[in-house]
This record gives C-alpha cells, sequence and structure tokens, in this order.
C-alpha cells in the first residue's frame, strides 16, 4: 500500500499521474499493456488520455464511444469483468487496435469509483507467464484502482482551484493592462503582449476590422515572423481569422492538420504545434475582429478551460478597442473644433478690417456665420483720395469649404482692384483666376461698388448677387440696384453689367446677401416676403443715425435667431452718406 500512495500521488501533474497508475497496473499485474480511460461525464464518451501497448506507444485523445466495447460496458454497469478470449467476445471494440495494429488476447477491465461516481476505466491486457488472469489479479486491479480514482478525484479538484487562480490571474493581468494603458500609446501592443504573457503562449495575435477598408487587418502581434507587420491584410476567404470573423463562431483545434480544411491552412505554416484557440472579438453583437493564439510555451494543447479564458478575455478587448476609437474621434473631433477655431480667428481679422468712416461716409457692418466659419464676406479698398470700393460675396456653401474659397475669391478680387477701377471689368478678370480654382464646382456671388465722393456717383456691378436697395432719404423711396450678370466660378468667360447711380447727402446705400432675407422671410424663409420685410424695416429707420440703425437689425436678428440654428450666413453693410 506504502509503495502505491509512493507511486499514485495527487501531487503529480494529471499526465504524470496517469502514466504512474498505468505503470503500477501493468508491472503489479505482469501484463503486456495498460490502459486508463476517463469518463466523459457530457457525453457518456471513454477517453483514452493515455495508453500503454507492449510497443511503448503512447496514445492520447481517442474516444471510445458511450456503451462501446469491454470498457464501455463496465462503466454503464460499474462492475468488473474478466475476458480470456478478447478478440471473440461480443462487446469487444476493434477499432483501436486495428488502428495501432495491436493483438489483444485477454483482458481484466475495472471500474474506478469515486463517492459513487464514475472517475473512468482501469484495464489490464495480454497476461504475462499466464494464460488467463485469475480472482487475485483482479482483486489487486480492484485495489490500484480505489487508490488511483481517489488520485485522479484530488488532482481535478486541485486542477479546477489550480485552473480558477490562473483565470482570474489572467483576466486581472489583462484588465490592469487595459486600466494603465495610456490611449494615445499604441495600448493594443499592451494588451496582446498581456494575453501572450498571462496565456503562456509564444505567438497571440489581434486582428481587427477595418470598417473604412473593408478589411481584416493584424492590428497587433506577438511572436509571429518578421514578414508579418502591423497593418497586413488578412483575407477573408482564405483564412483561419477570415472564417471565423465570417462565422462568428471560435475555434479550438488540437491538430490543424487533422481538423481544419486544407485551404485554410497558411502555406509554409512554421508554428511549433498544431493546436491552436481563436475566437471572435464581439461588440454590441458585432464582429469586429479575432483574437488568435498558438504555440503554448509548455507545448500542450488548448484546452476548453484556455477558451472559456480567451473569450472573456475578448470581450475586455472589445470594449477597450471601443474606447480607442472613442477616444481617437473625440480626439479628432477635439483636433478639428480647434482647426476651426483657428480658421474663425483668421476670418474675423481678415474680416475686421471695415472702416467706420471715409470723410463725412459712415459706415457698419453684421456678419453672422451659420457655423463658426462662414461663407460670406465683405471688403473695403481705398483706391484713391477720393474714391473706395465696397463689396458683398456669398460663397455656395457654409462651414470650412466655404471659407476656404471664401479666402480664395477675396484676395483675387484684392489683387484685381490694384489695377481694374472699372466694375465690370475687375469682376470679368476676376472671375477667370476663380473659376480656375474652383475645381470642386464651388462659386461665388458678388456685389461690387465703387464710390466716387468727390463727384457723389456709385457704380457698381453684380455676379449673380441677390439685388441691393439704395435708400434717397429727399423722396424716402427704396431703389433696387441689380445688373446683369452670373455667379464668379462657373464659367471661364464672363460678362457683366455696369452702372451708375448719384448719391445725395443723407442717404443709404444697403448691402446684403440672401440670408438677410432668408431671416426675414417667416417661418418659411420666403426670399420675396423677405425682402419686403427689409424695404419696410429700411423705409422705418433710414433717417436715423447709421448706429442706431445698426443696432435696430441687431436686435432683429437676435429675435429671429434665438431658439433656432442659421440656415445661411448673415451679413449686411451699410453706408451712410
Amino acid at each position: 500500500m506504502r509503495s502505491i500512495n509512493q507511486k499514485i500521488n495527487s501531487r503529480m501533474p494529471l499526465s504524470e499521474l496517469l502514466l504512474a497508475i498505468m505503470d503500477v497496473a501493468r508491472e503489479m499485474i505482469r501484463s503486456e499493456g495498460s490502459s486508463l480511460l476517463l469518463y466523459d461525464k457530457a457525453t457518456g464518451d471513454l477517453i483514452f488520455d493515455v495508453v500503454i501497448s507492449d510497443k511503448g506507444d503512447v496514445i492520447r485523445g481517442e474516444r471510445v464511444p458511450k456503451g462501446k466495447g469491454i470498457a464501455g460496458s463496465v462503466a454503464e454497469t460499474m462492475r468488473p469483468v474478466i475476458v480470456d478470449e478478447a478478440e471473440k467476445d461480443p462487446r469487444w471494440y476493434h477499432d483501436i487496435d486495428r488502428k495501432y495494429n495491436f493483438h489483444t488476447r485477454n483482458i481484466l477491465c475495472v471500474p474506478m469509483i469515486v463517492m459513487g461516481e464514475l472517475v473512468g476505466v482501469l484495464e489490464v491486457v495480454n497476461s504475462i507467464e499466464r494464460e488467463r488472469y485469475d480472482d487475485w489479479d483482479l482483486e489487486q486491479l480492484l485495489y490500484i484502482a480505489d487508490h488511483a480514482a481517489i488520485a485522479i478525484h484530488n488532482r481535478r479538484l486541485y486542477d479546477d482551484l489550480s485552473n480558477r487562480i490562473e483565470e482570474m490571474t489572467a483576466l486581472y493581468e489583462v484588465a490592469q493592462a487595459i486600466s494603465l494603458a495610456n490611449p494615445d500609446d499604441r495600448v493594443i501592443d499592451t494588451i496582446c503582449a498581456s494575453v501572450a504573457h498571462s496565456m503562456k503562449v509564444k505567438r497571440a495575435s489581434i486582428i481587427i476590422y477595418d470598417e473604412e477598408d473593408q478589411k481584416l487587418k493584424i492590428e497587433s502581434a506577438i511572436g509571429l515572423p518578421e514578414s508579418i507587420r502591423h497593418g497586413d491584410v488578412v483575407p477573408l476567404e482564405s483564412t483561419v481569422a477570415g472564417h471565423i470573423f465570417t462565422s462568428g463562431d471560435p475555434m479550438l483545434v488540437s491538430d490543424v492538420r487533422k481538423q481544419i480544411p486544407q485551404a485554410l491552412i497558411a502555406e509554409g505554416r512554421d508554428y511549433l504545434t498544431d493546436s491552436f484557440l481563436a475566437v471572435p472579438i464581439i461588440f454590441k453583437n458585432k464582429n469586429i475582429g479575432v483574437l488568435a493564439l498558438t504555440d503554448k510555451a509548455d507545448g500542450s494543447i488548448f484546452t476548453s478551460f484556455d477558451l472559456r479564458v480567451v473569450t472573456t478575455i475578448s470581450s475586455q478587448i472589445s470594449q477597450l478597442y471601443a474606447n480607442i476609437i472613442a477616444h481617437k474621434e473625440a480626439e479628432r473631433q477635439r483636433r478639428l473644433a480647434q482647426e476651426i477655431d483657428i480658421a474663425a480667428e483668421l476670418q474675423r481679422k481678415i474680416l475686421r478690417g471695415f472702416p467706420s468712416s471715409f470723410k463725412n461716409h459712415r459706415m457698419a457692418v453684421i456678419s453672422r456665420p451659420a457655423k463658426v466659419v462662414g461663407g460670406d464676406f465683405y471688403d473695403f479698398y481705398q483706391l484713391d483720395r477720393n474714391k473706395y470700393s465696397v463689396l458683398i460675396a456669398d460663397v455656395s456653401g457654409k462651414g470650412i469649404p466655404a471659407a476656404l474659397f471664401m479666402g480664395t475669391a477675396r484676395n483675387v478680387m484684392r489683387a484685381e482692384r490694384r489695377i481694374n477701377s472699372s466694375p465690370a471689368a475687375l469682376l470679368r478678370n476676376a472671375n477667370k483666376y476663380i473659376y480656375e480654382d474652383s475645381d470642386t464646382g464651388m462659386f461665388v456671388t458678388l456685389f461690387y461698388a465703387v464710390v466716387d465722393s468727390h463727384n457723389n456717383i456709385i457704380t457698381y456691378a453684380s455676379a449673380g448677387h441677390n439685388n441691393q436697395i439704395f435708400f434717397r432719404s429727399r423722396t424716402k423711396e427704396l431703389v433696387t440696384l441689380k445688373t446683369q450678370g452670373r455667379a464668379l466660378g462657373i464659367s471661364p468667360d464672363l460678362q457683366f453689367e455696369e452702372r451708375v447711380i448719384m448719391y445725395e447727402k443723407g442717404d443709404l446705400l444697403v448691402l446684403f446677401t440672401d440670408g438677410v432675407l432668408e431671416c426675414f422671410g417667416g417661418d418659411r424663409m420666403d426670399i420675396d416676403y423677405g425682402e419686403k420685410s427689409l424695404g419696410d424695416i429700411i423705409l422705418s429707420h433710414a433717417d436715423a443715425p447709421l448706429d442706431g440703425i445698426i443696432r435696430i437689425f441687431s436686435e432683429l436678428f437676435d429675435n429671429r435667431t434665438t431658439d433656432t440654428e442659421l440656415v445661411d450666413d448673415i451679413t449686411l453693410v451699410m453706408v451712410q452718406f
């Protein structure tokens, strides 16, 4: 008994313990070979974790279906048997002998039971120096089986506890790596290394589906060949990872060459073992990638325990990756907002140069972009001692694209004003350059006026801009300023009509974009109604000082846009003579 207890020790690893049990059984019962078949509660099958034959073969993982063979019969009845001519017995299961070219002459088979539950079956085959097994052999094997069953039961309890500890340790390590990682760094590399370390594997990879490119790509990898790099595409059609991502099913493989279709096995595969484990990474019921492990450091195969742990880890990775994406998007939005703020400040500086007066002419501007930056712009330019020009323009679209195009159009107009005093000629030449820069199909409507303060003349032209308003103080009438001309940037060769109007003291030039008309156009933003409303406001207040008129318009704009977002930019320029 002491000798058996020394040889069969539950402190041994399970694989060594099973070998030790069979060695003891084979030696004590004097047999050519011995087998230990563990009972699978889930299926009722018996599993040859190890078989030692007279040829020294070691067989692992072979299954005997429930109730099959002599061992299956013993497992069902929980009663031992002695069979003298095994191959003639109707219960005999031939598959194992045939597969490994082994001849079983006679067999002694006993159940291993702990606390009334079946652990497995222990058997010895082919008695040595005697024709058959006897009752003494049976008693000895039952004695060995009792000790073996207790040792296996205790070892399994210990392994279950150890697995739980390992599982918690692995999950803790990954959770720590996630919590301590800085999203600005390559945090996914930290997680991949942590997974490889906690699962004790030499190779690990995290493969993520790129929504923009619609391709599966290696996000991080440990232990893979140098030829495989971050960002490499993993085909969806002809790879294990692609199959797992597409199907959404995990894959636990003990022998890749036997369990995986040849078409999915990578050419030139140089892994150290044929066992691997891969699971989908799922976030909000959607597959976003694959976590793959292979080459356990100790050379063993992956188990259902590993699958459970890695599945839990994959859910942590999915949440982490979602956080990374959210962080990147937040950072992108922050940078975009910063760029928009810079663009808006530059735009404000550009438009800030409008003066409040020229000699005895008073000037004022109200400008409110629909977004942080806008497409409306206005400008003032002194041509000589007595002349100056004013313009108002509206670029198609809103936001940054409109603001960038606005900058281009404004610079072209400023350059042309230095060499063209005629509004029509200026617009004609400016259009050619603006058309060349309008590769995105953008255009700009513009009203341009030259004021001669010595002769009291306004010369003006329009490039597709809405009609402007001139108020005659003496007659209290509104004059519509309109000329023929299309928007700049639509066609390379455009012609523009030029007109003149005389002004007197007290008259008012009102320039505006269509956003003003929409603002005064009621709930339906009716342009015609907005034009009438604008005219009525001017008629009611045009005799007031310009500061007062501007204040009234500011209040009106505020009242109409307090609870709603501007649909279009609002710009109003006034010159009071």
